[in-house]
C-alpha cells in the first residue's frame, strides 16, 4: 500500500497565480537576492504560514489540505506610487477565481481571505513598497480514474 501524500499547495498557488497574472508580475516562493531584487519587480511572494490537513487516502473525498498563506506584493514606489496596492488588489481578485482550477498536482476547491491588502512597510529609503494579505485555500489531490 502506498502512503498518500497531499499536493504541494504552495506550488499550486504559485503556478495558478503566475498563470493568471502573466507578465504583470513574477510569483515566487522566495525573494531574489538583494543584488537582483529591484530588477525582478513587481513580485508576488507566497509563504505558507500554517493551515490544516485531513488525509485518509487518495480515494477518500475527505483528503484535503487547507493552507494559510502570507501573500506579499512588491513594487517600486516610483514612478507609480500605489503600484504595490494595485497589484495586491489584482492578486486578491484572481484568488477569488481559483476554485475549480487545477494543476497536475491538485485542484483548488475553495479560497478564503483572512486579512485584506494592507501596507507592510519595507526598510525606509529602499524605494520599494510592499502590500500584503493573509489568504487561504482548500486543495484536494487530483482524481485519477483507474
Amino acid at each position: 500500500m502506498t502512503t498518500p501524500v497531499l499536493p504541494d499547495s504552495k506550488q499550486i498557488a504559485i503556478d495558478l497565480l503566475q498563470s493568471a497574472l502573466g507578465s504583470t508580475a513574477r510569483v515566487v516562493g522566495e525573494l531574489p537576492d538583494s543584488a537582483g531584487f529591484d530588477a525582478e519587480l513587481p513580485l508576488v511572494r507566497i509563504l505558507r504560514i500554517g493551515g490544516t490537513a485531513g488525509l485518509r487516502g487518495w480515494a477518500d473525498p475527505s483528503a484535503i489540505d487547507r493552507p494559510r498563506f502570507s501573500v506579499d506584493c512588491y513594487a517600486l514606489a516610483k514612478p507609480a506610487l500605489g503600484a504595490a496596492m494595485r497589484l495586491a488588489l489584482r492578486v486578491r481578485g484572481e484568488w477569488e477565481l481559483l476554485p475549480g482550477q487545477a494543476t497536475a498536482d491538485g485542484i483548488v476547491t475553495a479560497t478564503s481571505e483572512e486579512t485584506g491588502p494592507q501596507d507592510r512597510p519595507e526598510e525606509p529609503n529602499t524605494g520599494v513598497r510592499r502590500v500584503g494579505m493573509t489568504l487561504g485555500m482548500s486543495v484536494r489531490p487530483p482524481r485519477t480514474v483507474s
